[in-house]
């Protein structure tokens, strides 16, 4: 299926939608989709971008080497957390402690 696209201008007042349609535009379904101009959309709903798409599609995967090298890791220890199991075993046995019955 083909699908033409025109651009119209038009504004919204009163809860109605006024806009002018050009001369040649022919009967048929048509589908509407409106961007609210000045109205700032949630991030997680909003679409990606063809340069976010791109991105995706190129990953960057990283050595051993370099993961170990990573700021990444270790992130957390400037919480005072030595020993990453130890602090998850320890997080479990309260919540345990916590919701008992």
């Amino acid at each position: 299926m083909t699908v033409n696209y025109i651009t119209i201008k038009g504004f919204i007042k009163d809860g109605e939608l006024n806009i002018d349609l050009p001369e040649n535009v022919i009967d048929g379904e048509i589908e509407v989709k409106l961007p609210v101009i000045g109205a700032e959309i949630p991030w997680e709903d909003r679409p990606w971008t063809e340069e976010e798409l791109e991105e995706l599609l190129h990953p960057d995967p990283k050595t051993g080497a370099e993961i170990a090298k990573s700021t990444s890791i270790g992130a957390w220890a400037h919480l005072g957390i030595e020993d990453g199991v130890g602090w998850v075993q320890e997080q479990r046995r309260k919540r345990q402690e916590k919701n008992r019955w």
